[in-house]
This record gives structure tokens, sequence and C-alpha cells, in this order.
């Protein structure tokens, strides 16, 4: 599987689905578009009995088992018996992704639980159309797959929609080592699997989200009944305490609490927008406004006030020339760097410093929060955005609910950019993301424009 996108790369690397031109399918082979809507054919009765037994072990297989993923390592299990694939894979439609839910074969590794965002590519392209897509020789035709082992040995490649009620809910693609092995029959029998598994799918997609959706609920009613219950509980002791004994109180212990009464009650006003934005998202209700924004303003702002909110902590800016606008919603971003320097500060002691530095590259403005604290294991990279979601070091270290990591990606990503966590050269951990630049010229209105 290939590791999320480095800074400056314009987005995750997919071994199965890189740029590709377009080819089209034997006339004996391609399916008309209506065809396509209307559903995959019917197996022909010519097939042989092993391929009608594979479509009744797969329809058998889906009936009774309601875990989507056991269901399609299942169909591309039985697949195997009755086509000359090397491999495959099996990908679902979550939103604007295609999510690799399933996959066999020597570089199953390398696609597993890949995500390909919406754009010109040969699975969308497949998805779109409701139509298969045929290439004979990957490198004959300049069409390379990505991860270092595909990209060596895949040569053919098949893909065909699943299709449900009209519309496409996902693909699946087998592939070869051998050059010219998939043709009509092929075809067919994917289009026959696909409209056996539609079903199933459907349903045990429908299961899975209500399940998630009820662990969401309780998780949710957890992190309130704990998370929010701690500040205000500060904030009424000390807020108490202030008012009975205000006048037997040193000044220092006074000091002391109204500075812990506006940490906590800064905690809470947090917490809250945070949940605010995990609510609209699990309702897939996240409304951003697209204005031009001056990162360099924001992220100078925002800055000041973290280095007034912890004194003890030390925040290095660094703005490598001219920040290009982005397009965005000031508060939304403004709420993502915060998430990251409170983390920052959070996982690191001082006197170590937590750096910010931001520049532009190829289109886009990069912003890398950079710390020196307890850093990434090897697992906590491609989970530390799942919501709920702490690593064992995290918990060890400071308390937490596992949200603002989880909202950034979902903020960010409805902006139409893109997040990452990676370990930190030299100890530490780098969170950046990256968003692109607007084609709106600055009003010079910026710290060092003059004024």
């Amino acid at each position: 599987m290939d590791p999320r996108p480095a800074p400056g790369e314009r987005g995750p690397r997919r071994w199965y689905d890189p740029p590709v031109t377009r080819r089209g399918l034997p006339a004996s082979a391609k399916p008309t578009r209506d065809r396509a809507k209307r559903g995959s054919p019917a197996l022909p009765v010519t097939h042989s009995a092993a391929t009608s037994q594979l479509i009744i072990d797969i329809a058998t297989s889906a009936a009774g088992e309601r875990d989507l993923d056991q269901i399609l390592h299942e169909a591309l299990d039985r697949l195997q018996t009755v086509s000359r694939l090397t491999g495959g894979s099996i990908a679902l439609v979550d939103g604007d992704e295609l999510v690799i839910r399933a996959a066999v074969g020597p570089f199953a590794d390398e696609a597993l639980g890949q995500r390909l965002r919406r754009g010109p590519s040969r699975s969308w392209t497949v998805v779109e159309t409701l139509e298969p897509a045929l290439i004979a020789d990957l490198h004959a035709t300049g069409n390379q797959v990505r991860g270092p082992r595909g990209r060596e040995g895949i040569r053919s490649w098949l893909a065909v929609p699943i299709v449900r009620r009209g519309r496409a809910i996902g693909m699946v693609e087998i592939d070869s080592t051998e050059v010219d092995v998939f043709g009509s029959t092929d075809i067919e029998i994917l289009e026959t699997i696909v409209r056996v598994l539609s079903g199933p799918i459907e349903l045990a997609d429908a299961a899975a989200a209500a399940s998630r959706a009820q662990a969401l609920r309780d998780a949710f009613i957890g992190v309130i009944s704990h998370e929010l219950r701690t500040p205000i509980t500060t904030i009424y002791g000390l807020s108490k305490m202030l008012r009975q004994r205000h006048e037997t109180l040193s000044d220092e212990i006074r000091t002391r609490a109204i500075e812990d009464v506006e940490a906590e009650a800064d905690r809470l006003h947090r917490l809250v927008e945070d949940l605010l934005v995990l609510s609209r998202a699990e309702a897939g209700r996240v409304e951003i406004a697209d204005e031009p924004l001056n990162l360099r303003r924001l992220l100078g702002r925002v800055v000041d006030i973290e280095s007034s909110r912890l004194p003890d902590r030390r925040f290095e800016l660094e703005i490598d020339g001219q920040l290009p606008l982005v397009g965005g919603e000031e508060t939304y971003v403004e709420q993502v760097v915060r998430n990251l320097l409170t983390n920052a500060a959070k996982y690191s002691s001082a006197p170590s410093p937590v750096r910010i530095h931001a520049d532009y590259a190829d289109d886009e403005a990069v912003v890398r929060v950079l710390d020196e604290g307890i850093g990434l294991g090897d697992t906590d990279t491609s989970r530390v955005f799942d919501l709920f979601y702490r690593s064992p070091n995290a918990t060890r270290v400071a308390p937490g609910a596992g949200i603002g990591l989880f909202v950034c990606r979902q903020l960010i990503e409805a902006m139409g950019g893109r997040i990452w966590a990676q370990p930190h050269e030299g100890g530490g951990t780098e969170v950046g993301f990256a968003l692109p630049a607007t084609p709106i010229a600055d009003d010079g209105d910026s710290p060092d424009s003059g004024s």
C-alpha cells in the first residue's frame, strides 16, 4: 500500500488507478450505454458448469453473510476458480471516493484500503459511464499502475461497474501478469457477478451504516458525559471559590484560579466547536463557504493567540516566499490550525518549540506543524485521523477525546485540500495540510504589505 501523500504531492498514489488514456473494448465485447444502465446481462447458457456453480456459490455466500468485506472477499476468492486472473479488487463508492474493500493476489497489500478521489481516472470512468473497461497490455499503452510490485508485474486489466437501481455503487477489477488475458467471456462473467452482488452489497452497507451510526451515538454520549463535564466542573468549582472566598485569597491564588477558569473555558469552547463539526460531518452537511483567504495573516493571528494562551511554549512561524490566497472558510481554517497547534503543544514538552512552516508549491499553499514530542507509531499514521482514535502513547501522555484530527480532516477535505501525518525526521511529528490556491488576485492586505 502506498503511504500518505508527501507534502507537495498532488494527492495519494494509487497502485490501481494512475491517470490513463481510456481504451475501448473490442466491438464484440463492448456493451452499449443503454445496456449498462439497464444492468448486467444474464449469463449465456453456453457458460461452463463451473461458472454456473460460481454464481450459485457467490449468491449463497452473499445471502448468508452480513459482513460486507467478507462478502466481497468470498466473491473474489471464488472468481479465481473460473478466470485467469493473477489478482483483483472490489472498490465501493464512498461519497466522492472509491475505497478498495477487498483484494486478492500478490499485489493485494498495495491495494487494500486505498482511496481514490473523484476525478479523471480509468476507475472513475468505469463508475461514471456504467461501462466496462479493458486494457490488453498496460505497458504497451503507457498505462502504469502504482506500487513497485504491481507496476512491474501487472499487464492486463479489466474492470466492470457494480450497478444498483441505475447508479454505480462500486467496481470490480481483475488483473493479470500476462498480456491480453481477458476477453468477452470474462466481461460477461464479471457483469453477472456484480449483478448478483449489488443487492447484498446494498443491504450489508445499509446494515453497516446503521451499526456505525449507533456506535457514533454511544461514543458521542460518552464524550459529552466525560469530556464536557470536566471543564464545566472545573469552571463551576473555581467560580464558586472566587465568589465565596475572594477577600481571603491571596493575589497569587486568585490570579491562578482566574487563569484556570479561562483555560477550561477555552477548552470547552474548542470541544463544542469540534462537536458541532462532527455532528454535521456525520450527517453529511459540512457546508463550506468558498472565499479567498489570506493564509499568511491567518497563521500569524492564530500563532499570536496560542502564544498568549500558552506562554511557556514557543511557537515559531516560518513562511517561505509569498503565500497565495486560498479558497475556503476562515473560521474553519483557523479551527484546523488551532487544533494542530494545540495537539503539538500537548504531546511535546517545553522548552522544545512548535514550528509552523508554510510555503507555496504546485498550486497549493502547504502548512506543516512540526513538534519534537512523542512521535507516531507504525500504525498511527494510517489511523490518526479516524474518529475517536488515540494512540497508546498519546493516551498515556494527555487526556483527549480523539475528535480533533478527525474534524481537521473533514474540514480540509471539504475545502478541496488534503491533510497528512507522519513521523518527523529527528523525532516528533509532522502534521500538515495543503489547500489549493485561488485564482483571485491578492489585494495586498497582508502584514508585510504596509499600511
